[in-house]
This record gives C-alpha cells, structure tokens and sequence, in this order.
C-alpha cells in the first residue's frame, strides 16, 4: 500500500510549503479523475496493490476523491481504503464521539461493498491516525474512547481497524498497527525499530488470541522544515529533514521493514508534499524512487 493525498489545487506547486521547492514531473489538480487514474496506473506499474487516502469526512473534498479512486480503479486489481482523520477535522460540526461514529459507520456502509474497497481475508480495512487525539467525555482515556465509538459502529469486529502510533496498549480496541513517521529531529534512525514494533503486536496477538496485523513502514527521506508557513492538522513538532541520500535511506528502512515480518507493506508516501516523503516522479528526483520501490515490491511479493 501507499499513502495517498488528494488535497492538492493544480495552481498551488508554487506554495512555500511544498517540500525543498520540488513539484511533480506532471503537475495535477487532486480533483482531476484523469490524474488519479494515471497515479493508479503508474502505482500499479512498480507493484503498488493500493492506496490509504487521507479522509476527512462525508461530502468533503477527499470523500468525493476517494468515490473517483474506487471508480478509477474499476477493472483492475487495485485495492484502497482511507486513512480516517474525522476525529481531527478543524471544519464544521467539530468533532465530537457521535460524529466520529457516523463517519465511520459512513465509510463502512458506503464503501466496503465496492469491488476496489481493500479487504483482508474478507474484512474491509480502515487505517486511523492520531489515534490518542479522539474526543473524549467523563474522565475516558483514548482507549476508551474508541472503544465506546466501535461498540457503537463496528461490535462484532467485521473490519480490521488499524491504528497509528508507538502505543502498543490501542491494540487492545485496534486489530493492527502502523508507525507514520519513522526518522524524528531527536530519533533520525527510529525505523531501526520496526522488528521490536512488530513484536509489540505479535504480543498482543498472543494475550488476546485475536488477530493482529503489523503495518511496516517505508520512506524515502523526510523534510518538513517548509511547513510551518501554514497551518495544518499535524501536532507541532521539531522541523526535521532527513537526507534521502541518494536512494539509501530508502533502501534501509525497506530492510528494516523486511526483517519485522510484516503482514502489510506500507509506504510513506505516493505523494505527501508537504512532509517531503513522495515517491511520486518529481522534478528534482527524477523517477529513481519510483523505479525503487519496482524493486522493493517484487521482492517483498
């Protein structure tokens, strides 16, 4: 899988929190059906089987584009979900446990059925963010939280809702779990870590006797330090840039991800901009990450 951002304006590449000044080697409009269907296209090519679109709710800009992904995916075997950030959403109404609810039980009701809605081993996935983030009411902690929205939406577990971050105890309410950022300003190698992440989750799998799946995650480089001239949903943290180093970080994170066994393949990103971490052609990289990541795929296939 490959993360996916579909939020960009196709007179925007100019914008100064566009990553070390880079811009795609064919420019788009995020709403463009033609342009998602090449990404499906070029992604499919080096052996990518999805995308995790980054969703913010029902009737938003990335909900209409996650109908053209599922649409534009027709026909082929390509299979992607959302990466679900109602609970962190700056619009109207604010979010709050009801909500959050509703749009999951949204996402569930209106797209698990469609042929290209990713499923595993029958079951539709959802991937969370921000996880520790979630409305909370009468003293819960996060956990609870999201364990009252999903006795809510989801109580016999149907779906496989996989959780972001390095707190293992959301296994407890979650059925997976994936890291997004793995090289911090403080931690530049933090992805060395992977195998002892997925013990995390081997463990959990023992004391509940639940299936849990591991996400391992890959990237090419990490630079932030545009961001701040606007705001976003992230948490403020150190700006950070991680040297690509001509493909070898890359290439390190893959054998990092490889050595924890994971059930899932996950790689930050196809195209996110603004964190600088895309594989996507672009003009200062040329295609050497996407002709990478061709490598990558075959061999973890």
């Amino acid at each position: 899988m490959a993360n996916y951002f579909a939020w960009y304006d196709g007179d925007k590449w100019d914008a100064c929190n566009i990553s070390a000044g880079d811009r795609p080697l064919e420019p788009y409009h995020s709403d463009d059906a033609g342009a998602i269907r090449r990404h499906i296209e070029q992604a499919l090519a080096v052996g990518i089987d999805g995308f995790t679109l980054n969703w913010f709710a029902p009737g938003e800009r990335t909900d209409r584009n996650f109908q053209t992904l599922l649409a534009q995916s027709a026909g082929t075997p390509f299979r992607s979900t959302v990466v679900f950030h109602r609970h962190i959403w700056h619009g109207s109404p604010a979010p709050n446990q009801q909500n959050v609810a509703e749009a999951i039980a949204y996402i569930l009701n209106t797209y698990a059925g469609h042929p290209n809605f990713l499923r595993l081993a029958g079951r539709p996935v959802i991937f969370f963010t921000d996880v520790y983030r979630v409305p909370i009411t009468g003293g819960q902690t996060p956990q609870e939280a999201w364990a009252a929205i999903r006795a809510q939406v989801d109580p016999n577990h149907s779906a496989w809702w996989i959780a972001e971050g390095l707190d293992p105890s959301f296994l407890s309410v979650f059925d997976g779990l994936y890291v997004h950022k793995i090289t911090h300003a403080k931690w530049p190698n933090d992805y060395v870590k992977m195998p002892r992440w997925a013990g995390w989750v081997r463990s959990w799998e023992q004391q509940t006797g639940q299936p849990k799946l591991w996400v391992a995650t890959l990237m090419p480089g990490w630079d932030d330090t545009r961001a701040g001239c606007k705001p976003d949903i992230r948490v403020p943290s150190e700006p950070h840039r991680r040297d690509r180093e001509n493909g070898a970080f890359y290439r390190a994170t893959f054998n990092a991800a490889m050595q924890s066994l994971p059930d899932v393949l996950w790689i930050n990103s196809w195209n996110e901009w603004v964190e600088g971490t895309y594989i996507e052609p672009s003009v200062q990289y040329g295609d050497l990450y996407y002709r990478m990541t061709a490598e990558f795929t075959a061999q973890f296939k």
